[in-house]
């Protein structure tokens, strides 16, 4: 049953930006408009609690412990979904939290379509998705995760994630409401789903395709599936130039354009003594336009590996807004907005471990 805890205030927070003179919203070229960045952060990493979080031009909101994984403004009031202090995989509509039904849940994406809330995620048993609360099963009795969800204009449900097979190999698939179709992966490789968006009334599939490489196994490249064609896109190199491959986690879809966000991962090489070179970045902040590749600006290299990695992206009024996490001198990942890939902290860098893992700009 859906259980509503009520009367849940939000707490205030100062904070931070990489910015010396100008906020986020000041980067911003449209007039009132807003961006939303929402994830989490440790107040005392690694002891620390974590909180769910989302932040507005960088002021920070917390919800309470716990994470945020998706955020959408609308009409002026903020949904969000992840999981509490418990757990438990729950939504969000201002400062009124929802339990979604069931057990061993977790939840990736929210939706909005009139007075409904839809939420993609998985439970127990399965991939499934809520409407208002309520559980609805997709693929059960396998490992299967429904990361995306959106409702086109015609009120259809469109979900989107992965199934694994009989041959223990992870298909990419769509469900149209309940029925599941298998998308494009490579020929004896993998592939998985991590965002949908609507590109009008059509959805586009964002995520990661691996293929298999006699040299370093599979190679993983950010990919996208649009009227059931998969693109993969370009990761900048080879094994032999010390690329490993790429992930896509998000992505936006405005006419004939196609944007993704991720990260690289680098192959790290070693000293004459066997050490890792400290100076190598090993995962890298991108984004992808059409599926070629620009480089995003990251932190220092963190313990011989963080720099920086994209978890969403926006393409509006000629600007790309993106949220993820950059790495600092002292911590690994800090939550952070790219503003035409000017770089913002949204926390004090020596303090707060911490991601964004969804924005919207309203």
């Amino acid at each position: 049953m859906k259980k509503l805890i009520l009367g849940f205030a939000l707490i205030f927070f100062t904070f931070s930006c990489t910015s010396d003179d100008n906020s986020i919203s000041e980067s911003l070229n449209q007039s009132g408009k807003n961006i939303y960045a929402a994830g989490y952060f440790v107040d005392d990493y690694p002891n620390g609690l974590q909180y769910a979080a989302y932040w507005v031009n960088g002021e920070r909101f917390v919800f309470g412990e716990g994470e945020v994984t998706d955020i959408k403004v609308v009409n002026g009031n903020i949904y969000a979904t992840g999981y509490d202090e418990n757990w438990d995989a729950v939504y969000w509509v201002n400062e009124e939290k929802t339990i979604l039904q069931g057990n061993g849940t977790y939840a990736y994406s929210i939706f909005v379509k009139g007075d409904d809330v839809y939420v993609s995620g998985s439970f127990a048993g399965g991939s499934c998705y809520w409407k208002n609360g309520t559980k609805v099963n997709l693929t059960t009795n396998a490992d299967s995760e429904a990361f995306g969800i959106v409702v086109n204009e015609n009120g259809n449900v469109i979900s989107g994630g992965y199934f694994m097979n009989n041959h223990h190999v992870l298909v990419p698939a769509r469900w149209n409401g309940t029925s599941r179709v298998s998308l494009s992966k490579p020929q004896h490789g993998d592939a998985e789903i991590y965002a949908v968006k609507l590109n009008g009334n059509t959805p586009v599939f964002f995520g990661m395709a691996m293929k298999p490489n006699n040299m370093v196994g599979y190679v993983p490249t950010a990919s996208y599936w649009k009227a059931g064609k998969r693109t993969d896109c370009n990761n900048g190199g080879t094994w032999q130039d010390n690329i490993y491959g790429g992930e896509g986690r998000g992505g936006y879809a405005s006419g004939n354009d196609i944007y993704v966000t991720g990260n690289i991962q680098h192959i790290g090489t070693v000293d004459e003594d066997g050490n890792p070179n400290s100076n190598e970045p090993g995962i890298t902040p991108h984004y992808w336009v059409n599926g070629q590749i620009f480089d995003l600006p990251g932190g220092p290299v963190y313990d011989n590996y963080w720099v920086g990695g994209g978890r969403d992206i926006i393409a509006e009024d000629g600007q790309i807004i993106i949220g993820g996490w950059a790495s600092s001198s002292s911590q690994a990942q800090v939550a952070a907005i790219w503003v035409d890939s000017q770089l913002f902290y949204l926390e004090d860098k020596d303090n707060f471990y911490s991601v964004v893992n969804s924005i919207d700009i309203q």
